[in-house]
């Protein structure tokens, strides 16, 4: 896999196409926030849903309603959606250093305890588009008895972002 061994933010397109991943639009904010805040070369996203065009597409508590590979590709896809935000929120991906942490939410059932399985799904994702060095990151993987529109997961991303070139 020669081609994940150096990632440099000009090859965020390319990883992504390698991937087969097509950001979609950023998801408008359902209330009173902002998808992403810049300051001081820190990019943080609000909580992101498992969603595309037709609304949140893994619903329930992992562990009861949801399997826990359907609860890893919410992940992925919840990761996606904060990549589009940081894309939107950024004016593009170029400035997009890496991901610094990332919150998992996990809605749980009584007796599910592999939310930092779920959250696997979401980190495996950036190992691949970055490379094991630059798609490290900092994790938390919190169970929660619920979350906005029964979604079975929600992410939180960090982000470093590289100034603008002066050219």
């Amino acid at each position: 896999m020669e081609f994940w061994a150096d990632k440099t933010p000009s090859n965020w397109p390319a990883a992504l196409d390698a991937a087969g991943i097509v950001l979609p639009a950023a998801a408008p904010p359902a209330a009173a926030y902002t998808p992403v805040v810049v300051h001081e070369g820190l990019a943080f996203v609000s909580g992101q849903l498992p969603r595309d065009e037709t609304g949140v597409t893994t619903v329930g508590r992992v562990g009861v309603e949801v399997t826990l590979e359907a609860a890893q590709a919410g992940a992925r896809l919840a990761l996606v959606r904060g990549l589009a935000a940081l894309r939107d929120g950024l004016g593009g991906l170029d400035h997009l250093d890496r991901v610094l942490k990332m919150t998992v939410f996990v809605s749980s059932g009584p007796d599910f305890v592999d939310q930092s399985a779920v959250a696997d799904g979401a980190s495996m994702l950036l190992f691949a588009l970055l490379g094991a060095e630059r798609g490290r990151h900092a994790r938390s993987a919190v169970g929660v008895a619920k979350l906005p529109r029964n979604a079975a997961v929600e992410i939180e991303l960090i982000a470093s972002v590289r100034p603008a070139s002066s050219s």
